[in-house]
């Protein structure tokens, strides 16, 4: 298995050096792994975005054919998941280029490497394992990489049409986020916003006949936290969340150029966690109706070209957290027993979900590294995820 681990490392080392940034195109990362592939002669299968320059790459070894066969393969198996792209990295922090890998003290050092190109690179090394024992595969190995996870979750939403137009229905899917090897099995949603306030510009000691956007973005904020409070004040008690309530949070607020300026616009992102069976969008739809009723008719009696609007920027769903699924009785069988959690923040593993598998987001490395200058993944940790991978091959090989 060191020898495995060591091809994992190698090839984290090739995807580290792609800085493939939330948002920017994808397509030399993808054209690496699609090269690596079928070198190997495993078929892929591509799905841009509508952009063309942001993809996601599904590639499948055993059942009754490859995955070029647009579906041959079509009954159950395993998906092995992750995203390709990476947050910025600044230099400020870091012992070297973030995008170049730095190995000491027995640790990988790279934007990505536990989030969540580690378990890329480990599945990637597993293939030709994979592929050797192709025809005593009692279930095909499906392989999916997305986009823009860390923005949204973007590709990961365009896999259940996917899944159906090729029709591939299979039975679970792992995401393979770095857990520290510990199984979730559900977590919130996460609907991500941005509200402009627009108001009418002018000199502070005339305020007369101008909409101040500030004054009114404040009291969309204080409506957006009475929303929260009583959110908070009436918990889910049988909830495993924690919170075990929809939280609301204001992120950032920018508006004006002067103390002496009344300001004629100010924005501010917010964000919905939304509780599995909480509709994010009928607690948007309440800010939305105190700013229709209540905030615009009071703006537009002063200026009728005064305005509040919305944008969703994603709207990731929640995951349902089913502790005796299939994938949470796999992850038991072949790795740990410890009782399934839950987190609040927002996987892909939502809209695997959403397409017909039991999902479970699992993988080797630690939270506490990702997003940090200087992240890294350590040695053990891919030792540990290559184990993961060669009890799984073994598993899909057996009867029982």
């Amino acid at each position: 298995m060191r020898e495995t681990a060591q091809n994992a490392e190698h090839i984290l080392g090739k995807l580290i050096s792609f800085p493939t940034v939330s948002g920017r195109p994808n397509g030399d990362i993808i054209a690496y792994i699609e090269d690596y592939l079928t070198s190997h002669g495993v078929g892929i299968l591509l799905d841009p975005h509508e952009d063309g320059e942001r993809i996601n790459l599904f590639a499948t070894i055993g059942g009754t054919g490859s995955a070029d066969d647009k579906g041959a393969n079509s009954v159950g198996g395993i998906i092995l998941s992750g995203h390709t792209d990476v947050v910025p990295a600044s230099d400020k922090g870091w012992g070297g280029n973030p995008f170049e890998m730095r190995v000491a003290d027995g640790r990988l050092y790279g934007r990505g490497a536990v989030d969540m190109k580690g378990f890329l690179a480990m599945a990637l090394a597993m293939v030709p394992a994979f592929k050797a024992a192709e025809n005593e595969l009692l279930m095909p190995l499906h392989l999916a990489f997305t986009f823009d996870e860390e923005v949204g979750c973007f590709g990961a939403e365009q896999m259940p049409a996917f899944l159906a137009k090729y029709n591939i229905k299979p039975a679970m899917a792992v995401i393979g986020e770095p857990t520290g090897m510990q199984p979730f099995i559900g977590h919130k949603g996460g609907m991500e916003l941005t509200t402009i306030v627009r108001g009418s510009s002018g000199h502070a000691s005339k305020p007369d006949g101008k909409v101040n956007a500030i004054y009114y973005a404040a009291k969309m904020i204080e409506m957006i936290n009475q929303i929260a409070s009583e959110k908070a004040a009436n918990p889910d008690p049988s909830s495993p969340f924690d919170p075990p309530y929809t939280s609301l949070s204001i992120g950032q607020i920018d508006g004006g150029e002067g103390r002496n300026i009344i300001p004629d616009e100010c924005r501010f992102e917010w964000e919905i966690r939304p509780l599995p069976g909480d509709d994010p969008h009928a607690t948007l739809g309440a800010v939305r109706d105190y700013a229709a009723q209540v905030l615009i008719p009071e703006m537009q009696a002063i200026d009728p070209e005064a305005d509040i609007e919305f944008i969703l920027i994603s709207d990731v769903p929640a995951m349902e957290a089913r502790p005796d699924s299939l994938a949470a009785q796999l992850i038991a069988r072949l790795w740990t027993n410890e009782r399934p959690d839950v987190v609040s923040f927002g996987t892909d593993g939502a809209y695997f979900q959403q397409a017909g598998m039991e999902t479970v987001v699992f993988g080797p490395g630690g939270m506490a590294q990702m997003h940090q200058p200087d992240e890294y993944i350590e040695q053990a940790a891919i030792d540990e995820g290559i184990a993961f991978l060669t009890r799984l091959l073994s598993h899909m090989c057996s009867p029982s």
